[in-house]
């Protein structure tokens, strides 16, 4: 209680709640004068940093014993330390400090943020450990993220981002295309720390996650695929903001002579047609690179009707782990795009046949009644419950012919109560629409204890393929008739949309190259994030250790994989990656066959499976996503496309399916 009655006192003394005292006229002269407070400063935080280096108490605490060094810290010292370690300090005329700006002065002063004095307070060093013995020369290995709050979530994905090098081309791209219309933090703090992450002048430092990422979490340790979320959901908003007032329909556009329209005094072959082309992959290259397209598919498998396809977008995807102790990656992807059976579904269209049925046979009944009228003795049928029969079997009918299966149609027109509905049992399946050019794949481990209640940690192990050929769950895979450029899938609810392996045209589909994996240890209700990733070895030339070139068999490779726990980085051998345990979420950028090495430059699935790993981790409860069906041909976030039974559409030029619209 006296402590804290003092550092009141000091805190009212100071020269930013009073007018200037000269006894005091210099921050070095206050100290000296106060000896205690020097020391108990300095001591508060070399236990800190000893904290919270070593990871011993919980965010909750370091959050609480860093509250209570700002708030003994006196005002006039932080203003005076600030002033020399920032270009902008804290106006002293302005009024009195709030705490808030005491600590971010003090996280500056610090160095616990990009901005801070290295020269007043250096930052540690990362710890060596028996890591960086093996590696010998630290300054060329890759920068780590620093960590005091139990942010290795953000870290994980952040590197995980910075793995992916379509990704900051396209925040680059945003930046100078629309910068000036909007603001862009979450997208210049996302691509200046990926630039510093994968510069070779940051060798062997220790960064600190931006401001403007930092924010978007709280104290408490989260789950790194919200996280994920949250950030790339925040790029788009930003985009959304600066091209809100931008026209995107051009129809009702009138052309002045100056603009060249596409099609206007051209004939085919020409440059003006020659240039469609071009500007539409043009338009397409400005799409997010983690976003890509889902199809699904919904429909009867009495009647065969089918709603058509909804497009979903859709910028991770997360994939349930089944019953069992080990699993594929690849069989979680075919388990995710099978067709599943919905039973007790109501469908419209076998509730008019059943109608139909129900008015014909209705109609038959009273023509035989009718011809039993000819005796005198027997009652005559009601013309009026005739024509009624005649009225709703015509609109059943019409309905029928128009595919009209509207709630409104069927209530009002058709007089069909809500009780005499149909209910069947409908298939439902989604598939690779337009696969992105950055996937990024989320596994699933949450389980419900029905013991409990509470949700756990599925820990069967889980393989993944260096090289992923998306082919087989894409869209439009299957080969067309000879000769003939064309998708071809099936619209019957009864069958997949997916080809058999047989069936598959060659080139369809994309293949993608693991880039980065993050892997979790511990309970599901806390733990730790690793990232491991790959990096150039021309710009991060770390020496070799005699365990990764035992263990890869080869010491002069393009690339090499390290392990990223925060601001501790090792090198790790490409076997040691795929045989991670906790495997949470895989980063996989698009590739060329042709870039590929020679040794897997076809995609052989032999030779894929052996390139295989091992993991188990946690996440939250899946994150599904749903849509409605549309009507019409095209729509903005989900598309419905009406095709007959067999669909096969021409495609003017063959390409991947990466550019499918």
């Amino acid at each position: 209680m006296h402590s804290h009655r003092g550092a009141n006192g000091v805190l009212t003394q100071s020269p930013l709640n009073h007018a200037k005292n000269n006894h005091y006229d210099t921050v070095f002269q206050y100290l000296q004068d106060h000896p205690s407070i020097a020391s108990t400063l300095a001591i508060a935080i070399l236990v800190f940093v000893a904290l919270t280096q070593s990871g011993s108490i919980p965010a909750t605490v370091a959050r609480t014993l860093w509250d209570v060094i700002v708030y003994m810290t006196p005002p006039r010292v932080v203003a005076a330390l600030d002033k020399k370690a920032n270009s902008t300090p804290i106006d002293e005329s302005a009024g009195p400090m709030t705490f808030e700006a005491k600590s971010e002065a003090m996280k500056r002063i610090l160095g616990l943020d990009n901005s801070s004095l290295s020269s007043l307070f250096p930052r540690a060093p990362t710890l060596p450990g028996f890591g960086t013995a093996l590696l010998g020369n630290k300054d060329s290995l890759p920068p780590g993220l620093g960590n005091w709050d139990n942010s290795c979530y953000q870290n994980s994905i952040i590197q995980g981002f910075a793995s992916l090098e379509s990704l900051a081309t396209f925040l680059g791209r945003n930046i100078d295309l629309f910068g000036a219309k909007g603001a862009f933090s979450t997208h210049q703090a996302l691509k200046g720390i990926i630039e510093r992450l994968n510069s070779p002048d940051s060798y062997g430092q220790r960064l600190w996650t931006p401001a403007d990422l930092k924010s978007m979490s709280s104290w408490q340790q989260q789950d790194a695929q919200e996280y994920f979320s949250k950030v790339v959901d925040q790029i788009d908003y930003e985009i959304q903001q600066a091209t809100r007032k931008q026209t995107r329909n051009l129809g009702l556009k009138v052309a002045s002579p100056q603009e060249n329209v596409i099609g206007a005094g051209s004939t085919p072959g020409t440059s003006a047609d020659a240039s469609v082309g071009a500007r539409i992959a043009e338009i397409r290259s400005f799409g997010n690179p983690l976003e890509g397209l889902l199809a699904q598919r919904v429909g009867c498998m009495q009647c065969g009707w089918t709603e058509g396809l909804s497009l979903i977008p859709f910028n991770c995807l997360t994939l349930p782990l089944g019953a069992g102790y080990e699993h594929d990656v690849r069989d979680c992807l075919q388990d995710y795009m099978d067709l599943e059976p919905i039973e007790g579904v109501e469908c419209a269209k076998c509730t008019l046949l059943h109608a139909q049925k129900q008015l014909q046979n209705l109609l038959k009944q009273i023509e035989e009644d009718k011809s039993l009228s000819n005796t005198p003795d027997s009652p005559s049928v009601s013309e009026a419950l005739k024509n009624s029969a005649q009225e709703r079997l015509k609109a059943v009918e019409e309905a029928l012919e128009e595919e009209d299966f509207a709630e409104k149609t069927l209530s009002k027109k058709c007089n069909i109560p809500s009780k005499n509905r149909v209910s069947s049992t409908k298939s439902r399946q989604a598939v690779i629409a337009r696969p992105p050019k950055c996937l990024v794949v989320h596994i699933n481990r949450s389980l419900f204890d029905e013991m409990t209640g509470m949700l756990r940690k599925n820990y069967a192990a889980l393989k993944f393929p260096k090289i992923l050929d998306m082919g087989e769950w894409c869209l439009g895979a299957a080969a067309g008739q000879a000769g003939q450029n064309s998708e071809i899938w099936d619209m019957d609810p009864r069958e997949s949309m997916l080809a058999q392996a047989d069936k598959i045209a060659d080139g369809h589909g994309q293949l993608y190259e693991l880039r980065a994996v993050i892997t979790h240890y511990g309970r599901h209700e806390n733990g730790h994030y690793i990232c491991y990733r790959k990096y150039s070895s021309e710009t991060f030339p770390a020496n070799v250790p005699e365990s990764v070139i035992e263990q890869d068999g080869e010491k002069q490779t393009t690339e090499r994989w390290f392990r990223l726990s925060d601001e501790d980085v090792q090198m790790v051998s490409e076997s040691n990656v795929m045989a991670q345990g906790g495997a949470f979420m895989l980063f996989y950028e698009a590739v060329d066959s042709s870039s590929l090495p020679a040794e897997t430059g076809e995609p052989d699935l032999a030779e894929v499976d052996n390139s295989v790993s091992t993991s188990s981790a946690v996440t939250p409860e899946d994150m599904s996503t749903t849509s409605a069906a549309t009507d019409d041909t095209r729509t903005s976030q989900a598309t419905s496309v009406s095709t007959p039974e067999k669909a096969e559409l021409p495609v003017a030029n063959a390409r991947p399916a990466s550019e499918v619209d």
